[in-house]
Parts: C-alpha cells; sequence; structure tokens
C-alpha cells in the first residue's frame, strides 16, 4: 500500500482529464472573482497537484505559487512546463502540506480544485488551512474551493465499487462510508497493463455539514462567506453533489 498520489501521480492526468472539464472549472473560479470585482494578478493553488488548473491559469497571464505535499506529483508538474520560460517566470512551487506552509509574499486570491480541502480529516486541519489562507490573502481578496458534500460522500460514493480504466492503467475504486465520521475511505487498486504490476492507494475525505464550514471561516477571520452549487451562483442545497465555498477577507 502506498500514500495518497504517490504511485498513482503517474497516471493521474490520464483520469483526470476524462472525469473533469478543468477549463471550464477554471472559467467559473473567474466568473467568481469578476462576480465579486476582483482582479487577481497572484493566484495561490492549493494542492495543485500535477497543475492542470495551475497551468491553465498561467496561460492566461495570473502569477501562481502552488503548494502541495507530493513531491511526485509537483515532479510531473515541473516536466510540464520544463521547456517553457515564460510560464516558469510565473511559477513558485512548495512542496508542503496546505496545514503548514508559508510564503514570503502576499496573494490576490486563493485556490482549490477538486475536493482537495475534502481531504482536511478535523475540523483542527480545516482551520490550520484557513488560518493560514487568511494570513496570506491580501485585504480583500478572495479564497474559494469546492468541496463534496456529505450527501454525495454517502449516497453516491457510499459502498459502492467503480472500474476505470485508461490506456495503460485498470483501476478498481472500492468505497466504504462511515456515517458516524462522515468521512469516506476509498481503496484504489491498480493494474498497470504493460506489465502487469500492480498498486494499492487509500485516500480518505470528510464530509463537512455547511454550518462548521462557515463556522471555521469566520473563526479564522473571513466574514463574507457564499456557498454555491458547483459551476452556478444558485444556493447550495442539502443535496448538492458539489459546492463552491466562497470566502472574502
Amino acid at each position: 500500500m502506498t500514500e495518497s498520489f504517490s504511485h498513482f501521480a503517474e497516471f493521474y492526468d490520464e483520469f483526470m482529464v476524462k472525469l473533469v472539464d478543468y477549463p471550464a472549472w477554471v472559467e467559473y473560479v473567474i466568473s467568481i472573482w469578476d462576480f465579486f470585482n476582483i482582479k487577481p494578478q497572484i493566484v495561490l493553488d492549493l494542492a495543485c497537484g500535477t497543475g492542470i488548473p495551475s497551468i491553465i491559469l498561467l496561460k492566461k497571464g495570473y502569477q501562481v505559487i502552488g503548494v502541495d505535499k507530493s513531491s511526485e506529483m509537483l515532479k510531473i508538474f515541473r516536466k510540464k512546463i520544463a521547456e517553457n520560460e515564460i510560464l516558469k517566470s510565473k511559477l513558485l512551487l512548495i512542496e508542503s502540506d496546505i496545514t503548514n506552509f508559508t510564503l514570503d509574499i502576499l496573494v490576490d486570491a486563493c485556490v482549490s480544485f477538486y475536493d482537495s480541502i475534502n481531504y482536511l480529516l478535523t475540523e483542527e486541519d480545516l482551520e490550520k488551512c484557513f488560518s493560514l489562507v487568511y494570513k496570506f490573502l491580501k485585504k480583500g481578496g478572495i479564497f474559494t474551493f469546492d468541496m463534496n458534500t456529505i450527501f454525495v460522500l454517502e449516497k453516491f460514493w457510499g459502498n459502492n465499487t467503480f472500474v476505470r480504466e485508461s490506456e495503460s492503467l485498470k483501476t478498481i475504486w472500492e468505497n466504504r462510508f462511515d456515517k458516524k465520521l462522515n468521512i469516506s475511505t476509498l481503496y484504489l487498486k491498480c493494474y498497470q497493463k504493460n506489465n502487469q504490476e500492480s498498486f494499492l492507494e487509500v485516500h480518505k475525505e470528510r464530509g463537512y455539514e455547511y454550518k462548521t464550514i462557515i463556522k471555521i471561516l469566520k473563526k479564522t477571520g473571513f466574514q463574507k462567506i457564499k456557498l454555491f452549487q458547483h459551476l452556478t451562483f444558485l444556493p447550495a442545497r442539502k443535496n448538492s453533489l458539489r459546492i463552491m465555498v466562497v470566502a472574502l477577507k
């Protein structure tokens, strides 16, 4: 068994570009910035991974600081832009947990994509992360992040098993939901097609009550907070599958 996003990092993009319309997700975040009349120049991307959204932002002219604890994911990110001096000049990558990072400058906006915040399994870790974001945001800055809801973790992921394949990998996604803790545990079994080697990664995500998210954001200093149904400006509902949280400093 390997740590989350270690061995799977090599195959991450193969799967995610099929599952997620990243350009649309980035455009949605930009539309939120426009809605709140915020025009960021420097963007902090928490749990940036292999850099799919970050690179889209870089190509749009933003400066990006990416933070991720997976050296394997960051290695792939660096490789993608290794020969693009313009993008490299606008990017800073930091290998660190999103509950324990530091910056030398303040940023205009902070983003986190694809339920990365759900990987924080305690309210204490949420508070650590939110406190650091607040600390390194400029006054008037904006923090946007999407989250899986308790509803989707329980009703859709539940105790279900899914099989997904890419060109080089066959995977079995075996989910187990702990209703008491609202934690979904994914046993990701991967079989490489070229050499028949296999590996197992375990991923855990926690769903949070909306009131808990708002409470912790307010505790760390954020005051203007909105929860939307993802990819819309409609208020989040109890049975939303994914929400977008927006907090302004």
